[in-house]
């Protein structure tokens, strides 16, 4: 009977242990939708994106964070650049200064609302690529 327990036990050990690396494969796999800026609705709300655009505005505020629009000419979506995000750009090299108006940017991110405005929320520096 011991044997039986124990055998049950391993096998549903691996088993847990397998899900995992599937679950964990799959997560490593999924890739963001490359989007037009201007086909971002409201049912991208909560779907990871990748867009293109140029900055049309820029405001620094002063707790850290960097707050852009971006423009495709046809839609101007947020794109928040939280104080946590700033300092790791600043790591790398980057400031404020570093997001002119005009210039074009590539983000990846969460589609989220506030304040009924649509926005990208990039996560980590990789996310931004200034072009």
């Amino acid at each position: 009977m011991d044997l039986n327990k124990n055998f049950l036990r391993i096998v549903c050990f691996l088993t847990s242990i397998l899900g995992l690396f599937l679950i964990y494969l799959a997560v490593k796999s999924i890739q963001p939708q490359k989007v037009r800026l201007s086909e971002i609705t409201s049912e991208f709300i909560g779907k990871t994106v990748t867009i293109n655009g140029k900055i049309v505005y820029k405001k620094y505020h002063p707790a850290g964070h960097l707050f852009l629009s971006l423009s495709d000419g046809k839609q101007i979506i947020q794109v928040p650049l939280f104080s946590s995000l700033m300092e790791e750009l600043a790591r790398k090299g980057f400031s404020a200064e570093n997001f002119t108006k005009g210039k074009s940017i590539t983000i990846t991110g969460l589609v989220s609302e506030y304040k009924g405005q649509l926005q990208v929320i990039p996560r980590k520096v990789s996310d931004i690529s200034l072009g």
